[in-house]
């Protein structure tokens, strides 16, 4: 099983001059060979692959205008063709977008694929010896790799890959199910008793600070040394709400996961929720960053994560009869089931249906919900798109008809002059 730690760098003066050699030899060796893959497969129809592009690198590395390149570990740009050939792999199997061109002025990193070990509290590398680092718990295993990246304030960070023993742990537990929302970010019902937790929305508790330095950073001549210092100004803005919001998930899962052996959540289309009015708040609560988390520190621990498909009608199902409520909105937090007479928090219901749909799937080992389907609804907002679009699982309209005195069945294909008859 492996295993990675990200821990903080603190590189001297020396170290950071070498790093920034190897970050632009590594990004220049990824365009260069990007440029040449598309130029080669415009005339010839075939690319490069990873053998190729590193022959044609020993050869590069010779030439009097790349010197620079033999000042970079050789490791690591061959690394670098490794991970372009993945990322062309990726998007011939629609894994993924087409491979794109690096900037100097984004986020850079690099990969250490051998020769790197941790002595004391600090990390080795290659041609740059020991670098200091905050390393929060030993590590007693061999070290695949290491990669080392730098965000756009200045900070250096390490990625630690390392193998670890199976865990075969009996995590014996509660089962909860989890519905996630805006109003109460998420609502857990573990078959006893109900809790819910509220978002912190780092977006908007932050949103005056960001909005004044970028009001400051477009005031800036382009090209100048302040407009440079504006920007690293914004971007710890835009660190400061990110780290905010992933160290409360963190917390949330780590919380979650202690409690309980299986966890059900809903499949929810992230995408599809930004396109809406609420794009803002649904981004900001972080969804499918919190439903990762669930899912690998479960795996980790023994424990296991089901997704309830997002059709399953959870919020709209009475928990008591069944009963399926299709008049319920956005606006509507509480109701009362029109069958039963039974009160309903709108989240509360949520999660015990969730709950109980997750038990259904672990016993008979089948995904999706059975009898209770969102075949025939409209599964798109009415503001999403300029058409309205319905389910495709609808049946063909059939028409039963009399014709002297025998029984004829006529199928109607929509769109379509063709009818069949049988007698």
């Amino acid at each position: 099983m492996l295993n990675v730690l990200k821990v903080r760098l603190y590189p001297n003066k020396e170290q950071e001059v070498a790093l920034a050699k190897n970050f632009g030899c590594c990004r220049f060796v990824w365009n260069y060979y990007l440029e040449k893959t598309n130029n080669q497969y415009q005339e010839t129809g075939k690319g490069l692959n990873y053998c190729e592009m590193a022959k044609d690198l020993t050869q590069l590395k010779k030439l009097p205008d790349y010197l620079f390149l033999q000042e970079a570990t050789a490791a690591t740009l061959q690394q670098s063709l490794k991970n372009l050939e993945s990322a062309f792999k990726n998007f011939f199997q629609k894994r993924a977008k087409f491979p794109k061109f690096k900037s100097k002025h984004k986020k850079q990193s690099i990969r250490y694929p051998e020769s790197c070990s941790i002595k004391g509290n600090g990390v080795k590398l290659p041609k740059l010896g020991i670098i200091k680092a905050r390393i929060p718990k030993t590590i007693s295993s061999k070290i695949k790799s290491v990669t080392v990246s730098k965000t756009s304030t200045d900070k250096y960070f390490a990625a630690i890959l390392f193998k670890t023993d199976d865990l075969t742990l009996d995590k014996n537990g509660k089962i909860s199910g989890i519905d996630l929302g805006l109003t109460s970010l998420v609502t857990v019902f573990n078959g006893e008793t109900y809790r819910k937790v509220d978002p912190i929305k780092p977006t908007r508790k932050y949103a005056k600070r960001l909005k004044r330095r970028q009001q400051l950073l477009s005031r800036k001549t382009k090209g100048s040394n302040n407009r440079k210092k504006q920007v690293k100004r914004v971007a710890k803005v835009h660190e400061k709400i990110a780290n905010t919001r992933q160290d409360f998930l963190h917390k949330i899962s780590r919380e979650l996961v202690d409690e309980n052996q299986v966890i059900v959540v809903e499949n929810l289309c992230i995408k599809g929720l930004a396109r809406t009015k609420l794009a803002k708040s649904v981004l900001d609560a972080g969804f499918g960053m919190l439903v990762n988390f669930l899912g690998y520190k479960l795996e980790r621990e023994g424990g296991k994560l089901i997704e309830v498909d997002r059709f399953f009608p959870s919020t709209k199902l009475c928990n008591c009869c069944k009963f399926k409520n299709n008049s319920l909105n956005l606006s509507i937090r509480e109701w009362v089931c029109p069958n039963c007479q039974i009160y309903h928090d709108r989240d509360e219901n949520a999660a015990k249906n969730i709950r109980e749909e997750g038990m259904r799937i672990l016993s008979t080992n089948t995904v999706g919900h059975t009898g209770i389907e969102a075949c025939g609804e409209d599964v798109r907002l009415v503001g999403a798109c300029t058409k309205k679009h319905s389910s495709v699982k609808q049946e063909s309209p059939v028409e039963r008809v009399s014709l002297t005195g025998e029984c004829q069945f006529v199928v109607f294909f929509p769109n379509s002059p063709i009818r069949f008859f049988w007698v």
